[in-house]
């Protein structure tokens, strides 16, 4: 058994990804019809491995997916989730998706600070600070914005 690594391996099936793409499409058809077979029957496979790994060894399961290829490819299978980025990577990317519009009317707003386990302080700056309209802004907007990035974010409070 060699230890290739999930980088080589992946660039072997490009290898041959590439040989495919210059065939005839009828070839190239049952060549991804032979694939989807065989990815069904590994995922099966992995499926019922995993169901009976987890009621013999939880800790054995998770030191296998620390392995890149064997978790690579439970990924690749949709049979662990990604990882999530950090809750304050993920809040900023919800502020950056509100940040445009609330720019539009000379305002912004900043992430002041992470109240776990489910609240986030903002404060709303420049025109949206003093704005009649800002409760709507920060519920209507930037909280649902935070909530859909962040769904374990219950509560948005501005600050000033």
């Amino acid at each position: 058994m060699t230890d290739d690594t999930l980088e080589e391996l992946v660039k072997e099936i490009s290898r041959y990804e590439a040989i495919i793409s210059e065939w005839d499409e009828t070839y190239r058809g049952v060549v991804v019809g032979l694939k989807r077979a065989i990815e069904a029957l590994h995922k099966e496979a992995l499926t019922r491995l995993i169901k009976t790994v987890k009621q013999e060894s939880m800790p054995a399961l998770r030191s296998a997916v620390k392995d890149e290829v064997v978790y690579g490819v439970l990924l690749y299978h949709e049979l662990v989730k990604p990882p999530k980025p950090p809750l304050t990577q993920r809040v900023q990317q919800a502020l950056d998706e509100v940040r445009p519009g609330l720019k539009s009317h000379n305002g912004d707003v900043e992430l002041v600070d992470i109240k776990p386990p489910d609240t986030v302080e903002v404060k709303l700056i420049g025109a949206c600070g003093n704005c009649p309209t800002s409760t709507l802004t920060l519920s209507q907007g930037i909280e649902q914005a935070i909530k859909s990035y962040c769904p374990e974010i219950v509560n948005v409070v501005a600050v000033r």
